[in-house]
């Protein structure tokens, strides 16, 4: 595939409940996509739900952008897979703490008016009123390869082949990812690690997009065109209560 037949592609990481900003992203998108011939594709990176109020709008939102723009996928995140545990009955009560501590209280109170911990009645409701949200967590990727871009949600174990990459580790890791500083196969675009700078971050062998939406009000973007990182979209929470868009340069 030569680089002018590669889609161009839009990486979104940790939306973490703020479905305000996740629709003002999406409508940027469906506006790029009206003025040009091209649809885009969208890479979800994980950690759709916890911390911020309206995780289920969250996945709505995602499902139907799935279905409008084809060869789009959902990265599952460490946080997203609590909640498909939930839906199939498996949650482990160590990860049930984990969860709630993490940000989980806020995802099933959106869900659900039953108290912690009844998960079973809470897994129920949501099966009841979002019949979608279980398939589309069960059909959520681990990783997905474009070009020379692997998208992920936390990174890549280095010296392992991308196919024999563990699930944890796509999911949970940071030491020995976040510090290697030699190439990998393909640059890897994540999430899960809030950057230091709060807003995305580019090194040689990767691209870091989690700019901390659910406390810094700022969902970030990475804008992939003819297999080239081109630059970043940010919506951004004003001080107004308002949504402004925002283009950094890669």
């Amino acid at each position: 595939m030569t680089d002018d037949a590669l889609p161009l592609i839009y990486a979104i990481a940790d939306i973490h409940g703020r479905a305000d900003l996740l629709e003002a992203m999406l409508d940027h998108i469906a506006d790029v996509a009206n003025k040009g011939s091209i649809k885009p594709v969208v890479i979800f990176l994980g950690d759709l739900i916890d911390r911020g109020p309206r995780s289920p709008l969250v996945l709505d939102l995602v499902a139907s952008t799935l279905d409008r723009y084809p060869g789009s996928a959902l990265i599952l995140g460490n946080h997203d897979f609590y909640l498909r545990a939930l839906l199939r009955e498996d949650l482990a009560p160590e990860d049930a703490v984990n969860w709630m501590d993490w940000g989980g209280v806020a995802t099933v109170s959106a869900y659900s008016s039953r108290p912690v911990p009844d998960f079973k009645g809470i897994a129920a409701d949501i099966r009841g009123t979002f019949p979608g949200h279980a398939d589309l967590l069960d059909n959520a990727l681990t990783y997905r390869q474009i070009g020379r871009y692997c998208f992920v949600h936390a990174g890549i174990r280095p010296g392992v082949a991308l196919a024999e990459q563990t699930d944890y580790d796509l999911r949970w890791i940071r030491a020995g990812f976040l510090d290697h500083v030699d190439p990998f196969d393909h640059i890897v675009v994540h999430g899960h690690t809030i950057t230091n700078s709060l807003r995305p971050e580019v090194y040689d062998n990767r691209i870091a997009l989690d700019t901390a939406a659910y406390r810094t009000g700022r969902l970030s973007a990475a804008v992939i065109r003819h297999d080239r990182l081109s630059h970043f979209v940010c919506t951004r929470l004003t001080p107004s209560g308002e949504i402004a868009m925002e283009d950094w340069p890669a």
